[in-house]
């Protein structure tokens, strides 16, 4: 062989060698921002830890995050902004803060007693996005793009004192946040207290308040049990808040198997929250609050029924509201509950019923 042809076949072989060391050297850092608190402290930045290990795992450490946690970036509703403006790249945020700007997104709070399972809710959610593109879109005009939606764990009521039916919370005054919230508790006699969750210690111990009403995260990390001992699992609904987003603009600029990488792991994100990462935070905070003399009872679902009978027909208005808007409000309603149900959810009562 002539030196010429060893000299390229040398070449070759350098070239081959260095692509893969040349690829690995192409870094790239996420720049990430949270309305929550850090992993450890909040549900759903577990969920976006776990998504993020597998994201630097699978691109064997080409891509890697710079992590800004509980809203120290921006406010929560400006963290829609601040990824629009691509001035981050990915955010946890809360379409719930916005909607003037995403009002399809949280759909689940207009929904009074819906099911309660994490992991049905979960894949039922996802399932309404894949057949809603209204909701993808909403997501796409704002510059970004859905990576994964993260439900809660069951909103219950942690009380001073406990109560087994609902005749026995008359004029009871609970803490609560929302547009709808205060319209459930006001059918049954209690007394509405909107204020946010950092809050609710405070209005607990100086007796403006008697009862709170969240997820058991929430009133955990807000140490709502060392007021109100007593836990009733009233199961009014699962939400649906948390949304991981990537600028749109950005997300386009990355290869396409990095691209692959991000999606995939956020829709496996959303099952590892309900089936691993959730049952072990449920478990850690009612063996704490055991120790701590929580009790734990249940509102049963004969008085569970009745409650929801009582309420008015929300998700019929939010329907009618979206479809003012041009949107497939009644659609999702009716289509939702049809998932539910075909999942084995007995609804309680058919909501949304147009008159």
């Amino acid at each position: 062989m002539k030196m010429s042809h060893l000299l390229l076949a040398a070449c070759g072989v350098v070239a081959v060698m260095a692509a893969p060391l040349a690829e690995a050297s192409d870094k790239i850092v996420l720049r990430f921002s949270s309305v929550s608190p850090p992993p450890g402290q909040s549900l759903d930045s577990d969920g976006v830890k776990w998504w993020m290990d597998k994201v630097t795992e699978r691109t064997k450490g080409a891509v890697t995050f710079e992590t800004f946690w509980g809203a120290s970036l921006a406010s929560g509703p400006a963290h829609i902004e601040i990824l629009q403006k691509g001035m981050v790249d990915v955010i946890m945020g809360c379409r719930i803060y916005t909607p003037g700007k995403t009002p399809l997104g949280p759909f689940l709070y207009a929904i009074p007693f819906g099911p309660t399972d994490m992991k049905m809710v979960g894949r039922a959610v996802r399932q309404m996005h894949d057949e809603f593109p209204a909701l993808m879109q909403e997501v796409e005009a704002q510059n970004g793009i859905l990576l994964a939606n993260f439900v809660t764990m069951p909103y219950q009521i942690a009380s001073k004192t406990p109560f087994q039916s609902l005749d026995q919370v008359q004029g009871k005054k609970i803490g609560l946040i929302g547009r709808y919230f205060g319209r459930w508790a006001k059918v049954v006699g209690l007394v509405p207290v909107v204020a946010p969750m950092h809050e609710r210690y405070t209005l607990l111990q100086s007796g403006v308040t008697d009862m709170d009403f969240h997820p058991i995260t929430h009133m955990n990390a807000f140490k709502v049990q060392e007021l109100a001992k007593n836990l009733v699992e009233v199961n009014a609904m699962v939400g649906n808040p948390w949304d991981l987003m990537m600028n749109l603009k950005k997300f386009k600029s990355l290869p396409a198997d990095i691209q692959k990488i991000l999606l995939d792991t956020g829709r496996e994100a959303e099952v590892a929250m309900t089936d691993e990462l959730a049952p072990k935070a449920k478990q850690q905070i009612t063996d704490a609050w055991t120790k701590q003399g929580v009790t734990f009872t249940k509102l049963s679902e004969e008085e569970r029924t009745q409650w929801a009978a009582k309420v008015e027909d929300i998700p019929a208005e939010w329907a009618a509201e979206m479809a003012a808007k041009g949107l497939p409000g009644w659609e999702m309603m009716a289509r939702f509950q049809e998932i539910a149900a075909q999942n084995g959810y007995k609804w309680p009562r058919q909501w949304a019923v147009k008159k």
